[in-house]
């Protein structure tokens, strides 16, 4: 067994001042992109995967901004998670990412992750693709074809996740940024988690978000993680809640349909019991914080 404080393998780094140039450098097999490391350098660890070549892409400028653009937020894939979280559009416009965010490790861990690499890792229970599901974000994908520039297309995050620890990701494709459309008025959201212990990956969380006409619910979105081998939405209940108006039991009662949504596991930091236990309060509380996010009453 390798130690988990050596690198064993061997390996090229590239350090790249343009995109172009580490997307030409990510064509090769094996390459793989270093942006934080604080999940990659521990998987390399414990030769879980064994890179020939890394291309390094903190710094380059196209893929380092925060800014608001055409009616939405867009995230360049290597923007720090302490610059998101400290952003002020994004604490004023989008307090539920930030709740997200600020789980995530420590302060040493959000000073050099990334969100595109939290998303770009694949965990079944990572923190913000719960809450980018909810808020309808995109995931904007970038390669080069050989001398063309940068080749880009754009998906819902929904759809960047093809199993536990997989992407729809091909060799030499990286992501570019995500972006979030400015939520309307009227709306609101929020991310609640259980874990062991403040610095763990998420026994389970969750994320609700709601538009609301008046004391109805206009549109309702919910997703959760560490339930399903990804990232999940939960439709049973964003149905129950179409078009309800707010009152009595209604979120208690929408929330404990989310068994039907959900497929949880046993494993070492719960078990599936207990995951389909507590998801139904998590989802009641989140529900009941974006509905008050949203100026809804009660």
């Amino acid at each position: 067994m390798s130690s988990t404080r050596v690198i064993s393998v061997d390996f090229e780094c590239r350090i790249p001042r343009k995109l172009e140039e580490a997307l030409e450098a990510l064509n090769e097999e094996g390459s793989q992109v270093l942006a934080g490391g604080t999940d990659l350098l521990n998987n390399i660890k414990i030769n879980a995967v064994k890179p020939s070549r890394l291309v390094y892409v903190l710094g380059i400028p196209e893929l380092e901004f925060i800014s608001v653009e055409g009616g939405r937020l867009i995230v360049g894939a290597a923007a720090l998670l302490s610059d998101i979280e400290h952003n002020r559009q994004v604490v004023s416009r989008f307090p539920a990412l930030v709740e997200a965010i600020n789980v995530i490790g420590g302060t040493q861990i959000r000073n050099m992750a990334t969100l595109a690499g939290n998303l770009c890792n694949a965990s079944p229970g990572a923190d913000t693709p719960p809450i980018l599901f909810v808020l309808d974000a995109e995931v904007e994908i970038c390669w080069t074809n050989g001398g063309t520039g940068a080749q880009r297309s754009r998906l819902p995050v929904g759809g960047f996740f093809t199993g536990p620890k997989k992407t729809v990701l091909k060799q030499g494709q990286i992501v570019h940024s995500v972006s979030i459309p400015l939520p309307p008025e009227h709306s609101g959201a929020a991310f609640r988690r259980l874990a062991r212990v403040s610095l763990d990956i998420a026994k389970i969380n969750c994320a609700a978000y709601i538009e609301r006409d008046g004391d109805t619910v206009h549109e309702a979105r919910i997703a959760l993680g560490s339930v399903a081998p990804t990232p999940v939405r939960a439709p049973t209940i964003e149905k129950a809640l179409d078009g309800r108006r707010y009152g009595g039991g209604l979120f208690q009662e929408a929330a404990e349909l989310v068994e039907e949504d959900i497929a949880p596991i046993d494993d070492v930091r719960s078990t599936a019991e207990y995951r389909r236990q507590i998801a139904s309060l998590l989802v009641r509380e989140a529900l009941q914080e974006a509905w008050r996010r949203s100026g809804g009453k009660g």
